[in-house]
């Protein structure tokens, strides 16, 4: 069984990250969005845009992260904590991002 090093790991999120936000940013280009308070942005505004990537690049993050946290304390207890939970968060925030840039793509390509 090969170990894929966090190294790896890493540079797999990066291209996942920029790959969404590039995504992102096509995106608000054709389409606004509601605002949770009801409010309309309107397409291409630089607040969608901002908002749009401020969700991506840390929201999301930070929800793997409490994931991760919880996953890491049950599996692979022979590693220290700290080990597990840094391949754990990265393995999470692939698998979120490979999910997320499915329907991104699909919708910048139509």
């Amino acid at each position: 069984m090969k170990i894929i090093s966090n190294k790896k790991l890493f540079i797999i999120y990066i291209v996942l990250l920029v790959l969404n936000s590039i995504c992102i940013i096509l995106l608000t280009r054709k389409t606004g969005a509601y605002n949770l308070n009801g409010s309309y942005s309107e397409a291409n505004s630089l607040k969608l845009i901002i908002d749009a990537l401020l969700g991506i690049i840390f929201s999301i993050p930070f929800l793997c992260s409490i994931l991760s946290a919880l996953i890491a304390s049950f599996i692979n207890k022979q590693q220290p904590y700290g080990k597990r939970f840094v391949k754990t968060f990265l393995f999470t925030l692939i698998i979120v991002y490979g999910t997320i840039l499915i329907p991104f793509a699909i919708n910048v390509l139509s």
